[in-house]
């Protein structure tokens, strides 16, 4: 289950006809000092579940680690979502992060409060930043599709410009989290 002090009911928060997953805004030096693990990875699998009483799907992938950017050092990260298609049924989670096998991401991410040794995104999707391959460079970008974000102390939501946010280059943004991490982001 994800804690409610990051994910909120869209539906309280914005007209019907704009229903999306409401997140808080947060930087990428809040987004690092919120998690407890960053890593920089390449994603391995996705499998979807069901839950112990079968009442919800939910999918795990399997990472493994490039570098640990924040936290402890391990191999391999497990990453618990809802949502995913068994068969013919499926459960869709507006602002879930996406995996594909191969994709190489930095995950901002906190433990799973209901499964020991899984791990939860901080923010859903934004909190997944993938590499991309382009000529002469590697970009950071965003998928920030079905999610709004909320700010604390605001009413409303801001909504995002593009859907796929840049964040410059590979390297600059690993520089920017690695320093982020060095003055203890908050």
């Amino acid at each position: 289950m994800l804690r409610l002090r990051f994910v909120f009911p869209a539906a309280l928060l914005v007209p019907l006809s704009a229903l999306a997953t409401v997140v808080l805004s947060m930087s990428m030096e809040e987004m690092t000092g919120r998690a407890p693990l960053v890593v920089h990875a390449t994603v391995n699998a996705t499998e979807p579940g069901w839950d112990a009483e079968h009442a919800k799907i939910w999918t795990w992938t399997e990472l493994v680690v490039k570098d640990t950017l924040k936290g402890k050092p391990q191999p391999t990260v497990l990453v618990k979502q809802p949502g995913g298609v068994i068969g013919d049924l499926g459960m869709h989670v507006d602002g879930v992060a996406t995996f594909a096998p191969g994709e190489e991401v930095v995950l901002f991410l906190e433990p799973a409060p209901d499964e020991p040794g899984s791990w939860v995104p901080v923010a859903m999707s934004s909190s997944k930043v993938t590499f991309e391959a382009r000529p002469g460079a590697k970009l950071a970008r965003r998928d920030l599709a079905g999610l709004v974000f909320a700010r604390p102390g605001q009413k409303g939501v801001v909504q995002p410009v593009d859907e796929r946010e840049s964040l410059g280059t590979a390297d600059a943004f690993l520089a920017r989290i690695r320093a982020a991490v060095k003055k203890g982001a908050r």
